[in-house]
């Protein structure tokens, strides 16, 4: 990845560490040997976490090409199941051999087709614990009820602009 932003030497140490995967403890360990005011320990804390954030979007964009291409294969390979199934059943060669390769075509296991579940019987059911729904309990504490098992919390993050 291309380096961003002015990283210090200190702080460019810092970053390959963390890109490195080390654990936590040998880059806090660098960090606390800079010396510098806040101010600028902040503004170097800030720039390596806009460059691993940066580094961050690439590897979302990455993924996100590799999973299509993944899809795009399975659907390739797929369509090309489906030919040669169709070509093979065609010609009533539904088991063979070639130098490289077994062929054939086989019944799957039974599946469960649910034509109208209505009409299935309350037995086959399988009964479940009630799940909170946390968003109407949050929504209700907000607008003043009090419930006796949750209380809301209000937290605090940093934010660098």
């Amino acid at each position: 990845m291309s380096n961003l932003f002015d990283l210090t030497k200190n702080y460019k140490q810092v970053y390959d560490l963390i890109s490195e995967g080390e654990e936590s403890e040998v880059y806090i360990d660098t960090l606390d040997s800079v010396d510098e005011a806040i101010e600028d320990k902040a503004d170097g804390y800030a720039g390596v976490i806009r460059q691993l954030e940066s580094d961050n979007d690439g590897l979302t964009k990455e993924i996100k090409r590799l999973q299509d291409r993944k899809k795009s294969n399975d659907n390739g390979i797929s369509r090309l199941k489906e030919n040669l199934q169709l070509m093979m059943e065609q010609t009533g060669k539904t088991k063979f051999k070639t130098n490289r390769n077994t062929f054939g075509i086989q019944k799957n296991p039974a599946s469960l087709k649910i034509l109208d579940e209505k009409k299935i019987p309350k037995k086959y059911f399988i009964e479940q614990e009630p799940k909170l729904n946390s968003q109407i309990l949050k929504k209700e504490i907000k607008d003043g009820i009090e419930i006796e098992g949750a209380e809301l919390v209000q937290t605090e993050s940093l934010r660098i602009r």
